[in-house]
């Protein structure tokens, strides 16, 4: 089994073997409403504008053979907020609070179980760039997203019109970011024209 990151703390810092990270998936946030006299219910779980998630979890063990090096490793990690990269998927990170469960003795090595609160989505480690230099003719962006919904980041450095689900905005030298601007899964497609440079940034996330 590989090891994890906890912040800037490596699992192979204390000496331990990661025996397991497993992980929960996060439930949906059903809503739901009673129709009284009649069958079933009205499910309103994507009124709101898609579906949402409550966090994951993930719980570890760890064996260690060294009590000082365990005692380190709980004080270090437990109770912190920190960006947790599992060896196995290195791409990705997740973002949580830690927790020790437990921690014992058993046959001559120590254990020690902690848990993770996650947000739903494990995020890329490296933002999506995309960059266009206008001239004055007009240009298609075709951006793909994966699960997460997210908000670019827009730096324009010169005099822009942007296009994007049938609105458009004028953008002058700056840095944006403008919530009916949301890139979705999937293609979406932006529409630039005007003189100068833009520059989209996002990081996508997956479901974990």
């Amino acid at each position: 089994m590989k090891g994890a990151v906890f912040g800037d703390k490596y699992t192979k810092d204390y000496g331990a073997i990661m025996n397991y990270a497993r992980i929960t998936p996060p439930a949906v946030k059903e809503n739901y409403v009673d129709i009284p006299g009649g069958d079933s219910s009205l499910d309103l779980t994507e009124t709101v504008g898609g579906i949402v998630y409550n966090d994951g979890m993930i719980d570890f063990k760890f064996t260690l053979f060294d009590f000082s090096k365990k005692e380190n490793m709980k004080n270090d990690l437990h109770g912190k907020r920190l960006r947790i990269i599992l060896e196995r998927e290195p791409e990705f990170y997740y973002d949580g609070r830690l927790a020790c469960s437990s921690d014992g003795w058993v046959a001559g090595r120590y254990e020690l179980l902690m848990n993770a609160k996650v947000k739903p989505y494990k995020f890329e480690i490296h933002e999506t760039l995309h960059t266009e230099r206008m001239n004055g003719t007009a240009k298609e962006m075709k951006l793909i997203n994966t699960r997460m919904p997210v908000m670019p980041r827009i730096t324009v450095d010169g005099d822009i019109y942007l296009t994007y689900d049938g609105s458009r905005y004028h953008m002058e030298t700056g840095v944006y970011q403008i919530p009916e601007i949301t890139l979705y899964e999937g293609l979406n497609r932006i529409k630039l024209s005007g003189k100068g440079t833009v520059r989209l940034e996002y990081r996508k996330g997956r479901l974990i």
